[in-house]
């Protein structure tokens, strides 16, 4: 038995509850045990859970400042385990243990394992208590901050100077700006550990008494972004940081985009890579999900990143969103973010005292300098406090820290051919925005602005007074409460580009308005040019069998500053290229882990069709017009998933069919939900395999027909032979599944590991569980397997149709809605639940939680009132109310509530206005099965066969909520009423305010 068994077992423990570790009360002894049983540990010995408590206990009792790393928490063991294991590799059994314990893992633009595992220990007490008066007044700063991320005070010199130099890193920040929300959010999370060390407790009370003197801060929203020049390992490296927070109310995000959102979800994209989406959540606010998958080292030498968001299939530039990018051939100045890391600053002054200069060598300072290696180049930095000058043979720059600075925008005018350039690029007079240090607006009487022709000897010009700017290179000058910044743009002036013709392999460039300017596009060995003037004729190098997603080009007078872009790609045809831009075959099997990196290339005038169906159940047809000449293909991944689920997705022959359009001209390709398939030929020897692949895939098996103690995921050891099932596993039939990383997952499959066989028929079985859920209640062996499973299912990102007893939960209404209280009390986080949990499960087991019967609602909200003993009520209804909402569905929720609901009927207005949205292609798509109905309810159905099943879907919704009797219901039934379900499912993502309409119109008795 592992220590961490024993120990849920002497505290008298749930370790099901999925709590955070901080909460396992620890004596010193026990410690000591934890730390005895990794000292001599192997990997096949160790309890992965073990290792993963031990980070997180490191953390709590042993931190004592610095930057924290796997090396020290490693070494701290001692004993014989540097010689079993390596650093990495205890690592890796740590997250192993986070998985298998359900740990939720912080996500950025990475995923941010360590981070995790240590802020699992909750706070480093013994840290905070050595410097008790240090954290106290630093942490009621924060708090006076009101923050929303922890971009809001990281870059406050005077809020992080209050920390001890030891204590200044990311996780401490991320730690503590943990505690501060917790305080203003009022919700207690940390109060049992501040209250476990007595010299803590005057912390916890003073931020609760400087919270009720707060009054409500208004911050203007902008986007917090920026470069990091990190030192560790001794290796520079650049990185770009986005510093999104958690949540945006509209107004917020609306700074954020620079438009007004008005759709439920905006995808941000960066170089055509998907980095996280805003989801509108129930209560208008919008929630960052973090994709977390890129690599957020950057290479700088390709200029600004393109950013864009796709809400509704459009796609939005942000030109502004990243407004500059380290320049290595010109002299940068730094602020220290922490012992190893530098962040970019603009300008020559900065608050921090601590600050660096990084510069080329045709640059000298009187200062002794290091030389280090970046981008292949040899640059020379020095750090400094107070005043340093620079000076090269023809300028010299003086830098100042520790004294006010501001930020500022040069308004982008960059064409949309224009990808991404190293310079900002303006079409004229530039407009420049100014910031202070908080990020508000600074009013344009507060600063002036100057401009001359870059390293030009004439004076400095007034901004204010220059109404045309010929075309070229500008230097800017920018002066507020005297403080001086420098800066650097390109005016294109009114030059233009056409594309004379555009296919796959070849295109034709015209430059227009370039007057005497010279514009060159590059050539390479993928794209060959012939250049006439200032027309540019390009052939794809065909054996190369890529097409590239951009063309490299600048624009500039010769001995001048020119300026160097990207411009998007001419090469347009009907194809799906990877994110190199080869193009991708029809026979290449794709997954839903692998869609990061493609792109949708289609031909500009012509209408280029997406078709989506389910290769084993077509009668779901989801068709898109691609808008834009290039478009990723993981925009569509909410849309690939819906009718991944339309079969089981547990058969591998389950894909969803692609095809692209144009004309008569097609190409298909099938896309599966899983890279990896298992390999269950040794079975019977307790293993198992990745079949045709030699990836190493951390794979679990979790027990099946068994008490729900027994229910816990199991990692498999990996050997010569496979991957070995334990002995230890209570059960001889078993599912398998892996984890998801690196874009690799397992579909999960049923294993068993001796010839007896203990199942039935599937629907016979599931049935079966239906009944017994039913017939119990939440105290139930059954109920607790339901409750496993789930909690499984999300640690692990799987399908909630693997477990039987979660498919059994969608054959009633009964057991929906007891379901949906039950499993909504035991999660963790009610705005997931709603959001993300909820809306998965239904596309994944088909079925809807709002068809569920308005006295079954009832029935419901009273037994799990009744198991919680009246504390819950209102979190209950909050639940349903907060689901309902997002389903756009407010007035169903008071329906429910016993209120009286107004709302209007439906015409045959309403029904033509519907059938001529839709457009003629879409309604000869329309599945043809649709759900028996009691009543037409005066709604025209006779008159518009062709939208029969968006008129009767819910029409039968809402004899589902009344409770109606019909012979034909939506729940239960067989393969033909799962499909019926679906249909109905379909109905409300085509036209959900029109679905909604008619539900309400019959609730209305209309």
């Amino acid at each position: 038995m592992s220590f961490f068994q024993t120990l849920t077992i002497s505290k008298k423990s749930d370790q099901d509850k999925k709590q955070a570790l901080w909460k396992y009360e620890m004596s010193d002894e026990d410690l000591d045990r934890l730390i005895s049983t990794l000292k001599y540990g192997q990997n096949y010995n160790l309890d992965p859970k073990d290792v993963c408590l031990y980070y997180a206990v490191w953390w709590k009792r042993k931190y004592n400042g610095g930057i924290p790393s796997k090396q020290e928490i490693f070494e701290s063991i001692g004993g014989n385990l540097k010689y079993n294991l390596t650093k990495e590799e205890f690592f890796k059994l740590a997250k192993i243990g986070a998985r298998q314990l359900g740990v939720k893992w912080i996500k950025k633009q990475n995923t941010l394992y360590f981070k995790t595992l240590l802020l699992q220990g909750g706070l480093p007490l013994k840290h905070i208590a050595e410097n008790k008066g240090v954290y106290k007044v630093f942490l009621e700063a924060v708090l006076e901050e009101q923050p929303e991320s922890i971009e809001d005070f990281i870059f406050k010199n005077h809020i992080i100077d209050l920390l001890p130099k030891s204590s200044q890193n990311d996780t401490i920040y991320e730690n503590c700006f943990e505690i501060v929300r917790s305080i203003l959010n009022d919700d207690g999370a940390y109060d049992s550990l501040f209250e476990s060390e007595e010299s803590l407790k005057e912390i916890s009370t003073a931020l609760k008494i400087k919270r009720n003197s707060l009054v409500k801060k208004k911050r203007q929203s902008k986007p917090k972004n920026y470069w990091l020049l990190n030192f560790k390992n001794d290796t520079p490296k650049i990185t770009l940081r986005l510093g999104f927070a958690d949540t945006y109310t509209k107004e917020a995000l609306s700074d954020i985009l620079r438009f007004e959102p008005t759709e439920r979800n905006y995808q941000f994209f960066m170089d055509d890579n998907l980095v996280c989406v805003f989801r509108k959540m129930a209560n208008g606010k919008y929630k960052t999900d973090w994709y977390g998958s890129q690599n957020e080292e950057r290479d700088i030498l390709e200029g600004i990143p393109h950013t864009y968001v796709v809400g509704d299939d459009l796609k939005t530039e942000l030109p502004e969103f990243i407004q500059t990018i380290p320049n290595l051939d010109e002299p940068s100045l730094w602020s220290r973010f922490n012992d190893n890391e530098w962040r970019l600053v603009k300008g020559y002054t900065v608050s921090n005292n601590d600050a660096a200069l990084l510069y080329p060598n045709n640059w000298h300072c009187f200062l002794p300098a290091t030389n280090i290696s970046i981008y292949d180049k040899t640059l020379s930095w020095v750090s400094f406090e107070g005043e340093i000058e620079i000076q090269s043979e023809n300028e010299q720059n003086t830098y100042i820290s520790g004294v006010d600075s501001f930020d500022w925008v040069i308004e982008s005018k960059r064409p949309s051919w224009m990808l991404k350039s190293i310079l900002a690029v303006t079409q004229g007079v530039p407009k420049i925005l100014l910031y202070d240090d908080s990020g508000y607006d600074i009013n344009n009487t507060r600063f002036t602005t100057f401009i001359k022709r870059h390293k030009g000897k004439e004076e400095w010009e007034s901004l204010s007074r220059i109404k045309n700017i010929s075309k070229g290179c500008y230097d800017l000058k920018i002066e507020k409460d005297g403080v001086i910044a420098h800066d650097t743009f390109f005016n294109i002036g009114n030059l233009k580009v056409r594309f004379l013709e555009q296919t796959i392999d070849s295109a034709i460039v015209d430059f227009s308005n370039n007057d005497f300017y010279e514009l060159k596009l590059s050539e390479t060995d993928l794209v060959q040019m012939e250049q006439t003037e200032n027309r540019y004729s390009l052939k794809v190098n065909k054996e190369k069998l890529k097409v590239p997603s951009i063309i490299k080009g600048s624009f500039g007078l010769s001995n001048k500053k020119k300026l160097f872009f990207d411009m998007r790609s001419p090469f347009q045809g009907m194809a799906i290229t990877d994110c190199e831009g080869g193009i991708i075959d029809e026979n290449q099997p794709l997954s839903l882990a692998n869609l990061y990196g493609l792109r949708i290339l289609s031909t500009p005038k012509r209408e280029t069709l997406l078709k989506l169906k389910n290769s084993l159940k077509s009668d779901v047809k989801i068709t898109k017009e691609i808008k834009e000449s290039t478009q990723p293909l993981i925009a569509y991944k909410d849309e690939i998933v819906r009718l991944l689920y339309l079969a089981d997705v547990m058969n591998h022959e389950n894909t969803v069919t692609l095809e692209l359009s144009e004309g008569s001209y097609r190409r298909s390709y099938k896309i599966s939900g899983f890279s990896h398939m298992l390999d269950v030929g040794n079975q019977l020897e307790s293993c198992v395999d990745v079949f045709n692949s030699s990836d190493k895939l951390e794979l679990y098996a979790v027990a099946l027909n068994c008490n729900s103690e027994n229910i816990t995921p199991i990692a498999l050891i990996k050997s010569e032979n496979g991957y070995e099932i334990p002995e230890t596993i209570e059960s001889n039939e078993l599912i398998v599944f892996s984890s998801k990383i690196d874009g690799k997952q397992l579909m999960p499959r049923f294993v068993k590991t001796t010839e007896f066989y203990s199942g039935i028929d599937k629907a016979e079985r599931i049935e079966n569980y239906h009944t017994n859920l039913s017939s119990t209640g939440f105290s139930d062996e059954i109920w607790k397997q339901v409750l496993s499973y789930f909690k499984i299912c999300i640690d692990f990102d799987i399908p909630f149709s693997t477990f039987d007893q979660l498919r059994a939960i969608s054959r009633s209404s009964n057991v929906a809605s007891r379901a949906f209280l039950y499993l909504g009390i035991n999660h963790h986080d009610p705005n997931e639940y709603i959001q993300n949990v909820i809306p998965e499960m239904e596309k994944d087991l088909g079925f809807c939680f709002h068809w569920i019967s308005k006295i079954d609602w009832g029935n419901a909200i009273e037994e799990v009132n009744e198991l919680t003993g009246n504390n819950y009520y209102n979190h209950i209804l909050e639940l349903l109310s907060s689901y309902l909402s997002l389903n756009g569905q407010t007035k169903l929720f008071k329906f429910i509530s016993g209120a009286k609901i107004e709302t209007n009927s439906i015409t045959q207005r309403d029904i033509l206005d519907l059938r001529q949205q839709l457009g003629e292609r879409v309604l000869k798509e329309l599945p043809y099965y649709s759900p028996k109905i009691s009543d037409n309810y005066s709604v025209h159905i006779e008159q518009h066969k062709a939208v029969k099943v968006l008129l009767r879907s819910p029409i039968a919704v809402a004899e589902s909520i009344n409770n109606i009797e019909n012979k034909n219901p939506i729940w239960g039934g067989g393969e033909f009423r799962d499909v019926i379900r679906r249909n109905i499912q379909y109905s409300q993502y085509l036209k959900p305010d029109f679905y909604n309409s008619i539900i309400l119109h019959v609730l209305n008795g209309n």
